[in-house]
């Protein structure tokens, strides 16, 4: 460790170190937080007063008295810009339930438009105030996710606006559906007891009401048997054989995918709304395996506990499958979201890491970046496994002006904590081979690089393959063709069993960089090299993708020479 930051790593010691006894006492009680707001108090000055109470709390290491200061002085921060319409009772009631409020404070990001939060969350308290009072947490839920519209492709791309318009409910009547069905007994899992983030996948649904009703009155499932419900599905070999991948039938109800049947799409759809008309949080999966691509279904056992594997056949190696976050709307992974069922989340040591990254976050806007280093590095002390904290650790360093080197050292030591979380890994070896390089240290970043494939080939080829495809890059770059065309022989030949992650993953994206670079020829020869390598039957179901690719290069490649003949 190098002898300057020795002195901030002791004190961010000292500070991690000390674990908050118990919780701390509540600020208010039901009676005084309705008169706190009768009385009409300046929220903004309020805010401030409770910030600046909460930096002299941090700083006499009362960190939990600390911690709920900040999250009320960030409620009426909000509530002065976003919550206008929230009604004094509901105001009320938030500030005098701190984990409640925590809770809402916690999970508003900045993609959300907190106006309409606030806003969706006022109208359903005005509608259901005894149904708020009992799920404030699906209220809170229904907010963030409905704040938004879904994209085109949600839940699945391959059924038409036609049959499966991408419009969500009335927040409020989604709301109220879904209290009055846990009331009357519809659901098997208790919906007060799930957290904001996992109902986060239960709200959101394309399905109808009747849907629901049907799905409830019609199906049998328990949650030990809920996995049945996609193989339930008729397989439609034809449809495959036909290659018709977009959905024929009359309509999308639940009922018609049950008596038509339908491919992988149509029975991961038809397993998360079942489930979800169940009061089971789920959604869909999708990815390329060995030999394809597919859709299989997550759903929540009990809270606190997912299956990501419903459909996902083993043997065709789908290592990772996409989804949306309903609250952004952005690509998510299953390997991303394995933190809904990470025990380690829920413990004192990362709840007192969490505290130090709040209050990291205080000190950097107020441009005090030392001290936020040191809350940084205090929150990494406590629990090491808090990647939120080491990338604040990188900036705070970043605008410190510290050496590259240490920046380095730092990631190096992010990198360890993290040996058995391979996507964080990743990322924090994508940005050290980064600063490698561009420390010109290229013999170090070909290492980590060498070493993250082969740690990942087996478990997860699709990060050994982006770093194949970064290697690549560079041949394109600074190498010759045969370089090129011998590194991506040797690279494709690793993940052959693999094969369709692999041109999705590598052959595609390094086809497109050739392009762009005007090698044509060298696009022509990775195909060829690619049929080489993976040698696909004549009833592959990568076949077809290889045939589009030389059937687009054919296409795009005169076109691109006489656009440029043009220009000369």
């Amino acid at each position: 460790m190098y002898e300057k930051i020795i002195p901030i790593v002791a004190l961010a010691t000292a500070l991690a170190h000390t674990l908050p006894a118990q919780q701390a006492e509540p600020l208010f009680t039901d009676e005084s937080a309705a008169a706190f707001f009768g009385a009409s108090p300046n929220l903004a000055t309020e805010s401030r007063k409770y910030a600046k109470e909460a930096l002299e709390e941090y700083n006499g290491k009362k960190f939990a008295e600390a911690y709920a200061k900040l999250v009320v002085s960030k409620y009426f921060s909000n509530l002065a810009k976003f919550g206008k319409n929230i009604e004094p009772e509901i105001r009320a009631k938030l500030l005098a339930s701190p984990e409640l409020l925590d809770d809402f404070v916690s999970v508003l990001s900045p993609e959300d438009d907190a106006v309409k939060v606030y806003d969706i969350l006022a109208n359903i308290a005005k509608s259901s105030p005894e149904k708020f009072a009992k799920y404030p947490k699906l209220a809170i839920a229904v907010a963030v996710v409905f704040d938004a519209p879904p994209p085109k492709d949600w839940p699945h791309g391959q059924v038409s606006e036609k049959f499966l318009p991408r419009k969500l409910p009335d927040p409020v009547a989604r709301f109220n559906q879904i209290a009055d069905m846990r009331e009357r007994g519809k659901f098997l899992l208790p919906t007060e007891k799930m957290s904001i983030e996992e109902l986060k996948y239960l709200v959101p649904s394309t399905a109808t009401e009747d849907d629901a009703q049907w799905a409830q009155k019609s199906v049998s499932v328990s949650l030990s048997n809920l996995p049945k419900l996609y193989p339930s599905i008729a397989y439609d070999h034809g449809r495959l054989n036909r290659k018709q991948f977009d959905w024929t039938g009359e309509d999308y109800r639940l009922k018609t995918i049950k008596a038509k049947g339908g491919i992988c799409v149509d029975q991961a759809y038809y397993t998360m709304e079942v489930a979800k008309a169940r009061g089971v949080p789920a959604f869909i999966l999708s990815g390329a395996g060995s030999d394809g691509f597919h859709a299989w279904v997550a759903y929540m056992q009990r809270p606190g506990a997912w299956n990501f594997s419903v459909g996902r056949y083993e043997n065709a190696r789908f290592v990772t499958g996409k989804t949306y976050d309903p609250q952004t709307w952005k690509d998510a992974t299953d390997h991303a979201l394995e933190s809904l069922r990470e025990g380690f989340r829920n413990g004192a040591k990362y709840k007192l890491s969490e505290i130090h990254c709040a209050f990291a976050e205080v000190f950097a806007m107020r441009e005090n970046f030392a001290k936020a280093l040191v809350c940084a590095k205090a929150a990494v002390v406590a629990e090491p496994r808090n990647a939120d904290a080491w990338n604040k650790i990188f900036a705070y360093l970043e605008k410190l002006g510290k050496s590259e080197r240490e920046i380095c050292q730092n990631y190096e030591f992010a990198v360890k904590a993290f040996s058995k979380y391979p996507d964080t890994d990743a990322e924090f070896r994508r940005k050290l081979a980064d600063l490698y390089r561009k420390n010109g240290d290229i013999s170090a970043a070909k290492r980590l690089t060498t070493s993250i494939i082969l740690k990942t080939k087996n478990a997860r080829p699709d990060i050994a393959m982006e770093f194949a495809r970064r290697e690549l890059e560079i041949d394109i770059q600074e190498g010759t063709a045969e370089k090129l065309l011998t590194t991506y022989k040797r690279l494709l030949g690793t993940f052959k069993n693999d094969s369709a992650v692999a041109i999705g993953g590598i052959t595609i994206p390094i086809i497109n960089t050739v392009l762009k670079s005007d090698k044509y020829a060298a696009a022509r020869d990775l195909m060829k090299a690619t049929r080489q390598v993976l040698k696909p039957s004549k009833d592959s179901l990568i076949k077809p993708t290889l045939d589009d690719i030389d059937r687009q290069l054919e296409t795009i490649i005169p076109k691109i020479e006489a656009d440029k003949k043009k220009s000369e």
